[in-house]
């Protein structure tokens, strides 16, 4: 039997191991978010999950060479992380027609992430569950990481609660519950921590806690976006305004969160045209708060509309005239 060259048998060695490894984008990173999941697994460590989109966004490129690719950065991140950068510069724009299970992973990932704002890191438990989000901070690499600490740290205090909520019951355990579940926005919220939701919504049903409510609220306007953009993909717009109607009388909106809803119905009516509806949602907005940011945006557009509504009678009149 032939026997290998001292440097056949390095060679096949390096290979080996090679294959055997992580996947890696640059040193010390992960090509992919399962491959940083798939370390995490074994090293107990937590996952940065950041995204960039380097063609279009200078910022994107200032965080990239100033800390994603500095050595002292990789090493002081993966202290306790396991990272992973998703360049989606090529899917800035996703066709909403396109099925998701077709789209490469990390296109998948900004969908599943709802990332429209660039750079975003999310910190993430080693099951891919993130607890925190943020971006580009200036001050350096040495702030960056007492940032990501700070983040760190608050996610324990986080788990420390549900931990104790595990042990209590009632109202107790749904006010546990709720402090422990994370502000990563709205709808990240819903989504990543239905389950949570849903079980201080079933352990408070009258929201004695004060907090069972609003949970609530954010997994309803989950579902209601995400209902919503199906129907928009086939332009059902009679859908979208009764689901709209329904969404705020089930749920007795008031406030701001009916005018953010009428702004949405407003939206539909535009799309249709339906100019008389536009306007009477529009006054509704108004009539709520007209001194907030959504009172004020309905405020400047009736106003725009009855200027254009002005000068189209002009035009009309001098064309009569003539």
């Amino acid at each position: 039997m032939p026997t290998r060259s001292p440097s056949t048998q390095i060679l096949t060695a390096l290979l080996l191991v090679w294959f055997a490894a992580p996947l890696l984008a640059r040193d010390g990173w992960h090509e992919t978010f399962a491959a940083a999941r798939e370390a995490a697994a074994k090293s107990g460590n937590d996952i940065l999950l950041c995204f960039t989109g380097k063609e279009w966004s200078g910022v994107c490129r200032q965080f990239d060479q100033h800390f994603l690719s500095d050595p002292e950065f990789t090493q002081k991140v993966r202290a306790h992380f396991e990272p992973v950068q998703l360049d989606v510069s090529e899917f800035r724009e996703i066709d909403p027609d396109e099925p998701v299970s077709k789209l490469p992973e990390k296109a998948q990932l900004k969908i599943d992430f709802e990332v429209n704002t660039f750079p975003a890191v999310f910190l993430t438990r080693k099951d891919g569950r993130p607890y925190a989000v943020t971006g580009f901070r200036p001050g350096g690499i040495q702030s960056y990481i007492q940032h990501l600490d700070k983040l760190r740290e608050t996610h324990g205090q986080q788990e420390a609660l549900l931990l104790r909520a595990r042990q209590s019951s009632g109202t107790r355990a749904a006010e546990l519950i709720a402090q422990s579940i994370p502000d990563i926005g709205e709808l990240r919220t819903a989504h990543f921590y239905g389950d949570l939701i849903r079980e201080v919504m079933r352990l408070d049903p009258t929201n004695a806690t004060g907090l069972a409510r609003n949970l609530e609220l954010k997994l309803a306007d989950h579902d209601y976006v995400i209902a919503m953009r199906e129907m928009d993909k086939d332009l059902r717009w009679s859908d979208m305004l009764k689901l709209t109607d329904d969404y705020i009388s089930k749920y007795q909106l008031s406030g701001s969160e009916r005018q953010a809803a009428l702004m949405n119905r407003f939206d539909i009516l535009r799309r249709q045209k339906n100019f008389p509806e536009m306007i009477r949602t529009l006054d509704e907005v108004v009539r709520i708060n007209p001194y907030n940011p959504h009172g004020r945006q309905a405020e400047q557009m009736m106003r725009g509309f009855a200027q254009q509504i002005e000068e189209e009678s002009l035009l009309e009149s001098l064309q009569k005239e003539e």
